[in-house]
């Protein structure tokens, strides 16, 4: 099935002035049909905003949203007149950049006061006071910026993004200990990685192959025996097990849903 990414609401929009090194996207979705979207995992923090909007187009309601790390797909509700802006952090720069705990946000959302104490008010108060689609966006995206701005580098960061980008260079997962991974030890990868990312490391590689997969089977119409070899699966069973763990339905018969199209970050 060949998926076009416009059946989902969901543009990418450019990053402009905002760091490529820790900050992967910015991105819109406006609702088709008042319903609920399904989301799929892929291992990164992204910073929300969703905006109800009055008849004439101007905003109506702001609420932010901190969205964690999820190996899980979910479903979101959606309804008209409703706009969302997102930002997505590259994989393992989300929590350095909100400052907080990845894994404390594992599958899950921060809302409300959860979510204004992360930002804090120099965040808030432009995204909550703006009064259009374009002054929320352009809200977010000098939260962004800022956030991005303070992010530190521990040594724990270096090691977990130094594993992250090669693991998405080479396309599989790297293996702890063995002839091709000859960074820190398995613990203290796990350890960096858990602290990091929020996710295991083998469970982010997983995300990245199912997503490089649901990317090939929205760009061309691929036997789905090509598709599991493309993505890096043992075979086509494989994949369906995967495709089952992380989207709920199996390659024959995938859900509309927006796709992340990872690259390595800039440098």
């Amino acid at each position: 099935m060949n998926l076009k990414p416009a059946q989902t609401g969901y543009v990418e929009l450019p990053l402009g002035a905002l760091d490529a090194t820790r900050i992967e996207a910015v991105w819109r979705y406006d609702a088709m049909a008042r319903g609920s979207q399904l989301v799929l995992p892929d291992g990164r923090m992204d910073l929300v905003v969703h905006c109800a909007l009055h008849p004439d187009g101007s905003v109506a309601t702001v609420w932010p949203v901190i969205a964690g790390p999820a190996d899980q797909p979910a479903l979101v509700n959606t309804r008209l007149a409703t706009v969302i802006f997102g930002v997505r952090f590259h994989m393992g720069w989300g929590g350095a950049c909100l400052g907080t705990s990845p894994g404390a946000l594992r599958n899950r959302t921060a809302v409300g006061s959860e979510a204004a104490h992360i930002l804090g008010p120099l965040a808030l108060q432009p995204l909550v006071q703006a009064r259009t689609a374009q002054g929320v966006e352009q809200a977010l995206r000098c939260a962004a910026r800022g956030l991005a701005s303070r992010a530190a580098v521990a040594p724990a960061q270096g090691r977990a993004l130094a594993a992250i980008e090669r693991m998405v260079r080479q396309g599989h997962a790297l293996e702890e200990g063995g002839g091709r991974w000859a960074g820190p030890s398995s613990r203290t990868l796990r350890r960096d990685m858990a602290a990091v990312a929020g996710l295991p490391l083998r469970t982010l590689a997983g995300i990245l192959r199912f997503q490089r997969a649901m990317g090939l089977l929205q760009a061309a119409d691929t036997s789905l025996g090509e598709v599991a070899a493309m993505a890096g699966y043992a075979d086509q069973a494989h994949m369906t097990r995967e495709f089952r763990r992380f989207g709920g339905f199996t390659p024959a018969m995938p859900t509309p849903a927006p796709v992340v199209q990872r690259t390595p970050c800039q440098r």
